[in-house]
């Protein structure tokens, strides 16, 4: 007997093997061709062995049928990586006209036990732009879009799985495909913050922060003005007051600026992150931290390349003192890393 998962009560239903079925007395399986002589074959239940045995068969048929669509789903409830049953069930969908919704619903419900599936994700993917072309909303502004109800219902999702799990991969990048499909960058900003204030050590919420930025914008495309580079040296400087040892908003605003705007290092980030270890407050925590001596390396280094002569050695040597610092006090776990930062240092002198 094979074992269904009813969708409805999500409690498994007994079915007479396929090969009983007359449903199926059309169909001759397809076995799976392994070789002659497998090395290690890989040891499938009997039920899955003859359901992806007829799955095999009705694919090679190019059959397009309710029956197909069915089978495709128990496979991917058996086998979520199964990504020809995903494709296979994609094609099956458009080819039947069948309701994108229902399958939306459909993929919710099975996302329960296979969150972090990447094949359930991109599936969903396809499906929110099937259901609304991103074409279709353009004329429309920001706001409009936010408040369709596939737009709407999708960021729900997202949320909520986010909710459940701050740093789920998937979840993230599948919410980063919403807002760059439906262009609504003007809402993101606001939902980052909120998972940021909830966990300053989100390193998924911080990285979505320059996704919502930058709004997904190349290096070249993307002007980092003065303003705003002040206002977001300003937001992890307080962030980094939370929590000194927390890499991610040093690893933000760094990364921000050697990307879009390395002048600013030194002249804007050296000056707000010295004033913080220099207060009475912070001092401690900060100058033990290896990521404050670690943005110093990046600092002097890119503010080095800018200069010539014995001004550039001057501000290398800084980098090079942070280097063996981290090297032996700060950051000795990767003593080996901060030493070939030294030597790049001592070769570009």
């Amino acid at each position: 007997m094979a074992r269904v998962v009813d969708e409805e009560s999500d409690e498994g239903l007994l079915l007479p093997p396929m090969s009983e079925q007359e449903e199926w007395s059309d169909v001759v399986p397809i076995p799976q061709d392994d070789g002659r002589h497998p090395v290690c074959p890989i040891a499938y239940t009997d039920e899955y062995v003859e359901m992806t045995d007829y799955f095999r068969a009705v694919m090679a048929a190019g059959e397009v049928s309710h029956r197909a669509f069915e089978l495709s789903g128990r496979v991917i409830d058996a086998n979520a990586a199964h990504y020809t049953a995903w494709v296979y069930r994609k094609k099956l969908i458009i080819d039947l006209g069948l309701d994108i919704s229902e399958e939306l619903s459909w993929v919710t419900e099975i996302s329960r036990r296979h969150i972090k599936n990447y094949q359930l994700w991109h599936h969903r993917g396809a499906l929110l732009v099937l259901l609304l072309d991103p074409k279709d909303v353009e004329h429309e502004s920001q706001d409009q879009r936010v408040q369709d109800p596939a737009i709407r219902n999708e960021l729900q999702f997202v949320s909520t799985v986010i909710e459940k799990d701050s740093k789920n991969f998937h979840a993230w990048s599948h919410r980063q495909l919403v807002v760059r499909s439906y262009g609504i960058w003007d809402q993101e900003m606001a939902f980052v913050e909120n998972q940021i204030n909830e966990d300053v050590r989100n390193n998924s919420a911080w990285n979505q922060r320059y996704f919502a930025l930058t709004a997904n914008q190349s290096a070249d495309e993307f002007v980092l003005s003065e303003e705003l580079a002040d206002r977001e040296i300003g937001y992890a400087v307080d962030k980094i007051k939370l929590a000194p040892n927390n890499e991610s908003p040093w690893s933000y605003i760094i990364g921000l600026l050697v990307r879009h705007a390395p002048a600013m290092l030194h002249e804007r980030l050296l000056p707000k992150i010295n004033e913080l270890a220099a207060d009475t407050d912070y001092a401690l925590a900060v100058s033990n931290t290896p990521f404050y001596w670690s943005a110093l390396v990046d600092i002097y280094e890119e503010r080095a390349k800018a200069l010539e002569g014995k001004e550039r050695s001057d501000v290398e040597a800084f980098a090079i003192e942070a280097c063996d610092l981290l090297a032996k006090r700060y950051d000795p776990v990767r003593a080996k890393y901060w030493e070939y930062r030294k030597q790049a240092l001592q070769a570009a002198s």
